[in-house]
């Protein structure tokens, strides 16, 4: 039986969001730790996007008050 929840890598690997490191600027931004599973989904497809990248970059990163 195949598992569809959660997220896979483009080689159908599921990915475990607790493994996906937290860029600093995700710690500054307002929708981090967000109760909204999309925009947590989301967030955690940019991170490990850029998961090998020098510079991290977000088009969502809204500064938290």
């Amino acid at each position: 039986m195949m598992e569809l929840n959660g997220f896979y890598d483009d080689d159908g690997n599921k990915i475990d969001p607790l493994t996906i490191k937290k860029p600093c600027l995700c710690l500054l931004c307002k929708h981090d730790e967000e109760s909204d599973k999309v925009e947590n989904i989301l967030c955690n497809m940019t991170r490990y996007d850029q998961r090998n990248e020098a510079n991290f970059e977000c088009g969502a990163f809204e500064k938290a008050r």
